[in-house]
């Protein structure tokens, strides 16, 4: 199963919704992965079938964009999304 590089996620830190308590309006902890399909190191098979996913997900440029915000931390956050990503990398790369 082809991994994905963290080097190639760009992540950018956005504020959660919902309730947070006193940190709400404050604390950017939830997260925006972004990873460009077609610039990936991935296999050529794996990123055709990334981008012929129908999904809402997966702009019309082929970015995959991933929001992650179950945690009040910023680096648990990241690393959910990098295995939500990894989740669907592995899940197109199965025939």
């Amino acid at each position: 199963m082809p991994t994905i590089n963290p080097l190639e996620v760009e992540f950018t830190a956005i504020r959660a919704q919902g309730p947070g308590g006193q940190n709400v309006n404050k604390v950017s902890c939830a997260v925006h992965a972004r990873f460009d399909i077609a610039a990936s190191s991935l296999p050529e098979r794996v990123k055709e079938r990334l981008l012929a996913l129908r999904d809402a997900r997966v702009t019309q440029d082929g970015v995959l964009v991933l929001k992650a915000q179950a945690s009040r931390s910023l680096e648990q956050n990241k690393a959910d999304a990098l295995g939500r990503l990894q989740a669907l990398v592995g899940g197109a790369a199965e025939v």
